[in-house]
C-alpha cells in the first residue's frame, strides 16, 4: 500500500490531506509537523496576541475520518526516494 508523507502541519498541510482524501485516495497518510501543537491558523493567532487576546486557533478538521498519522514535534531533514 502507498504511503503519502505531507510535510508541514499547518493549514496548507491539513488542506493538503483533505484534498487527498476527498479524491478518493485511499492509502497511508502521515502529517508531520515541526512544532508540538496540532494545526492551527497563525494569521489570526498573531493578531490576537498583539491584541491582548488569544482564542483557540487550532484548524478544525474530523481526524478520524481522514484515517491520517498526524506526526508532531518531527522535524523533516531531506528526501529519500523509494
Amino acid at each position: 500500500m502507498e504511503n503519502v508523507v505531507v510535510v508541514g502541519a499547518g493549514l496548507a498541510g491539513l488542506q493538503t490531506v483533505v484534498a487527498l482524501r476527498q479524491q478518493g485516495y485511499a492509502g497511508r497518510l502521515t502529517l508531520l509537523g515541526a512544532e508540538p501543537h496540532p494545526p492551527y491558523d497563525r494569521p489570526p493567532l498573531s493578531k490576537d496576541v498583539l491584541a491582548g487576546k488569544v482564542e483557540d486557533t487550532t484548524l478544525e478538521a474530523d481526524w478520524a475520518a481522514l484515517d491520517v498519522t498526524l506526526q508532531l514535534g518531527c522535524r523533516a531533514t531531506g528526501l529519500c526516494p523509494g
